[in-house]
């Protein structure tokens, strides 16, 4: 059923209203969207580390201790990064394709979310590394310019894989979606890093910790496997539902475009 939506201006811009099209979506598609942040984020992540771990270059102790030289470090975190940088592309694609159908009520499957990244994981790659050069380096300048560039791009993603965009193009049509909205959007951010804290900080307490690489670099042991699992679904599957929720309330607000709109662009 199509959604009706007042036409652009008449209504405002509400967190709320965002988390309620993230939850709404795990709700009508859980298998999915819990298994792709499972299968294409947390499980790729989680092998990345095992292997950074079993090679001994998870831990500046070893460069200390002469283990493994200050250029094998480098380049082990060049691997890892640029590796989590892949995973991220394809699950926060693929997300975006299964959030926008569910805010629908339609059901897509795991093979043509995954397909719809797929088709666009250059761009999604490309993306990703400008963006993360721009935020790192306004993160130099006293930080707060790297905070206001993350809330320009935070739909970036969302507005490549729907509207089929370029990777500078994706960058300033989020920067426009976002204008008038940013604190609200920081917003967001703030509740799902407190989100992730607590959740993080009860997995400790049952003993599911280990998703940092000192205690990685302690040991991989089966709890903090399953740690590290859990704790990697759960953030995929939050940020990659509250963004593409985020796009979805923000081109109501600002053109009063109808959900069944944007998910006819994946037909």
């Amino acid at each position: 059923m199509a959604t009706a939506v007042p036409t652009a201006g008449d209504r405002q811009m509400v967190v709320g209203r965002v988390f309620e099209r993230a939850f709404a979506a795990v709700r009508t598609n859980p298998a999915v969207i819990l298994g792709l942040a499972l299968v294409v984020g947390a499980i790729p992540n989680l092998l990345m580390t095992y292997v950074v771990v079993q090679l001994g270059m998870a831990s500046t102790e070893a460069v200390v201790a002469g283990q493994i030289s200050p250029a094998g470090f480098a380049a082990a975190a060049l691997f890892s990064g640029i590796i989590s940088m892949v995973i991220g592309a394809l699950v926060q694609g693929a997300l975006t394709r299964a959030t926008i159908s569910a805010t629908e009520g339609t059901r897509v499957s795991f093979g043509d979310s995954l397909a719809t990244s797929l088709r666009v994981v250059l761009p999604l790659i490309g993306l990703a590394i400008v963006s993360a050069i721009g935020v790192g380096l306004g993160m130099l300048l006293l930080i707060v310019p790297g905070i206001i560039l993350a809330l320009m791009w935070s739909v970036a993603v969302p507005v490549l894989v729907a509207e089929r965009r370029g990777v500078f193009e994706s960058l300033g049509r989020s920067s426009d979606l976002a204008k008038g909205a940013k604190g609200r959007i920081f917003g967001i951010f703030i509740v799902v890093f407190i989100a992730y804290a607590i959740a993080s900080a009860v997995l400790g307490v049952v003993g599911l910790s280990g998703y940092n690489a000192a205690n990685a670099s302690g040991g991989l042991t089966p709890m903090n496997l399953i740690g590290s699992v859990v704790a990697g679904t759960l953030l995929n599957a939050a940020w990659g539902t509250i963004q593409p929720a985020l796009y979805v309330e923000l081109r109501q607000w600002k053109e009063g475009t109808s959900v069944e709109a944007l998910e006819a662009v994946f037909a």
